[in-house]
């Protein structure tokens, strides 16, 4: 009769343990090197942002920007699109972030490799941010920005744009190394126009 007693606690303590977690919550996981963007999105855990964003090459603070936007709109961003801060780390729930991100993927935005010189940029393919590519080069963002403001179409010339998505000025690299060849090398800074002098 005890024995029946202690068998029935257990149960109705079982009952009475207020779920927490969902399934796919209760592991934090680590991106593994040999993931491929698919295999990365099919995983059920959580990672952090970082990780993840470095895996798919796009910069974290795209999502960040959008879960803040959404944060403002009175929705939770964990149920919406799987990212949240906690604590001083942002994390990724992949099984909201994955179908979130293949509904809304914008263009990928490549990241500047921290080893890579002004020459090596150049020779990429991709968007980059102008903010990333002008840390390797002898042009300020300010000077370049200027430039195409000054310009009717910039992102067919230049290969530079202020975009509204991004809300940034973005570099499509194979136009603007061929922009960057044509002033540096054959001094064609003008590009037609007269210039004031300073």
């Amino acid at each position: 009769m005890v024995q029946e007693h202690s068998v029935m606690d257990q149960d109705q303590a079982k009952e009475s343990v207020e779920k927490i977690f969902n399934d796919d919550e209760m592991r934090l996981m680590t991106v593994k090197p040999e993931w491929d963007e698919e295999e990365l999105l099919g995983q059920e855990g959580i990672f952090f942002l970082k990780d993840v964003a470095q895996k798919l090459q796009v910069h974290s603070s795209e999502f960040k920007k959008e879960a803040r936007s959404i944060e403002k709109k009175g929705l939770d961003p964990w149920d919406v699109m799987g990212i949240r801060k906690t604590w001083t780390h942002w994390q990724v729930r992949m099984k909201k972030f994955a179908p979130y991100y293949r509904a809304h993927r914008l263009p990928k935005i490549s990241m500047v490799d921290k080893d890579w010189d002004g020459n090596t940029l150049l020779g990429q393919s991709g968007r980059f941010y102008l903010t990333d590519v002008c840390e390797k080069i002898p042009f300020s963002t300010h000077q370049i920005r200027y430039q195409v403001r000054r310009c009717e179409n910039p992102k067919e010339e230049y290969g530079v744009w202020k975009d509204e998505q991004y809300k940034a000025y973005l570099v499509d690299m194979d136009r603007f190394s061929k922009w960057m060849k044509r002033i540096w090398l054959h001094g064609d800074f003008n590009g037609g126009r007269e210039e004031d002098e300073d």
